[in-house]
């Protein structure tokens, strides 16, 4: 097993070392204390985690990242990194490292240029990806006591975003624009059914878990089966509530710019429906 020859030390937790002519960056909690250049360093001789950046293009970026924050901060970042990697097995390491240093960075200025971005997102994201954000409170509160600040709830979002980024099939980009249109299909249930939708409820649950899956649907064009007397059935009985699917769909269709099938209608009304009768039990005194 060869060794790494250190060729640069970036600060105390970065390094810079090549094996067998090629060039990686090592990221560890300590991992450049006492280290210089010309040194050599074994693959089993850190204690902490490790994590090698191996791409000239990850290598790069983060070489850029590291000029922007002091040895406190990348510590902290790794850190975070660790929590993260310690809680999931199966994770990009090196994509997570550069994506969570990059929006750590810019966060912790932006705190403390009192620049803070709403996340309005926070409870889709909760209910979407519960194990990303329960790391991600973990991350937060470590951030908050090594950095002596105090993150915004918002930040546990963003962070469980970039977590669950690394596990599922989901770009971060979709993850938002799935919650965006979660948002915008709560605000017209609100608006039509005029009453406000509790967050915390099973039913609201089950909601943005069937807007999630149904925009997976649409993207793979997977098509449900159609009923056409369960159709008829929910126009007549349930019409404000077939009213309101309708309206999201075409509020998706459009926004995603992809055909939505009527038997998507159907189950969404069903959906719709459990809002409103839950509601008219909670208004019904002694229900």
């Amino acid at each position: 097993m060869s060794d790494y020859l250190i060729t640069k030390v970036l600060n105390n937790n970065v390094i810079i070392c090549k094996k067998a002519q090629e060039e990686y960056v090592l990221i560890a909690k300590g991992i450049g204390f006492n280290k210089k250049s010309g040194m050599t360093l074994q693959e089993n001789q850190t204690v902490e985690k490790t994590y090698i950046l191996d791409q000239k293009s990850q290598q790069d970026h983060y070489k850029s990242l590291v000029e922007q924050a002091d040895d406190t901060l990348i510590q902290a970042v790794i850190e975070a990194v660790n929590i993260i990697t310690n809680s999931i097995m199966k994770i990009d390491n090196q994509k997570l490292v550069i994506s969570l240093t990059d929006h750590i960075i810019f966060a912790y200025n932006r705190l403390k240029q009192n620049q803070l971005i709403n996340n309005p997102f926070v409870v889709e994201t909760k209910q979407l990806y519960t194990e990303a954000y329960g790391i991600a409170e973990k991350v937060i509160d470590r951030l908050n006591h090594v950095l002596d600040v105090n993150f915004p709830e918002g930040e546990i979002g963003f962070i469980a975003l970039h977590i669950a980024s690394n596990t599922e099939t989901l770009s971060i980009r979709e993850m938002e624009l799935t919650n965006r249109l979660i948002n915008k299909s709560i605000f017209i249930l609100e608006h039509d059914l005029k009453r406000e939708i509790e967050k915390d409820t099973v039913q609201y649950q089950r909601f943005i878990r069937h807007i999630q899956f149904l925009i997976r649907r649409l993207r793979t064009g997977e098509n449900l089966q159609k009923t056409n007397a369960f159709e008829e059935l929910l126009k007549t009985q349930y019409p404000l509530c077939f009213n309101i699917a309708l309206k999201i769909m075409k509020m998706l269709q459009q926004e995603l710019g992809i055909k939505i099938y009527d038997a998507e209608v159907i189950y969404l009304t069903l959906h719709v429906y459990h809002f409103m009768v839950d509601a008219d039990h909670t208004n019904t005194p002694n229900a």
